[in-house]
């Protein structure tokens, strides 16, 4: 069994720098998370640009996957389109979590 996100999908205001960060300058917070989860911050970041719930889903499902977090690809997907900058901020703050460590 698996373990839940440290912050539920609307907790994103619990970190305000993260919050504005994910919902204003997207980019960085997909590049950041990207980086911290071995992928490119360029390409994640061009992807953001042109498709920009594609990295939310695709980072969600990888983070998800290394963090035995409990959740299928259909609730990334749906997550992903239908709340992005959400789902970045919760990406991203399970990510720094595990970065401390």
């Amino acid at each position: 069994m698996g373990k839940q996100f440290r912050q539920g999908l609307f907790g994103c205001c619990l970190n305000p720098k993260n919050c504005c960060c994910s919902f204003f300058c997207p980019c960085i917070t997909v590049g950041n998370t990207a980086v911290n989860v071995g992928d490119s911050y360029s390409w994640c970041c061009c992807l953001q640009l042109i498709c920009p719930w594609a990295p939310a889903i695709y980072l969600r499902d990888k983070v998800r996957h290394q963090y035995d977090i409990d959740g299928t690809f259909t609730e990334d997907v749906l997550v992903g389109l239908c709340c992005t900058c959400c789902s970045l901020a919760q990406t991203s703050v399970e990510v720094d979590v595990f970065m401390k460590r």
